[in-house]
């Protein structure tokens, strides 16, 4: 293999996987309980605010998460295990909740 191309390809390597970001699934909100964001594994957030909920989709891109739905696009960012969004808004990470206990 030419020596230019071996490098021009380890260089495309580490560009794409330092571009990937993790996803952030889970339930994130803010400390109040007020505002909610349950994120799936498969691009797809539920935002429940003051009781009223919302489907969008998202999209993890390095530090920002894009959370696009019918009112438009919100840029949250990820700082540490939060994510900060428009006018003072910090969502953070809620525990798991453990499975119900199936009835026998």
């Amino acid at each position: 293999m030419h020596p230019t191309l071996a490098c021009s390809l380890v260089l495309l390597a580490s560009i794409s996987i330092g571009g990937c970001a993790r996803a952030p699934v889970g339930i994130y909100a803010d400390a109040s309980g007020a505002t909610r964001y349950e994120f799936r594994s498969d691009g797809q957030v539920f935002i429940s605010v003051l009781g009223t909920t919302v489907s969008a989709a998202y999209e993890a891109n390095r530090d920002r998460i894009l959370v696009s739905g019918p009112q438009g696009t919100v840029v949250l960012v990820r700082k540490a295990d939060r994510l900060q969004g428009p006018m003072g808004l910090e969502l953070l990470p809620q525990p798991k909740q453990p499975a119900a206990p199936r009835r026998g």
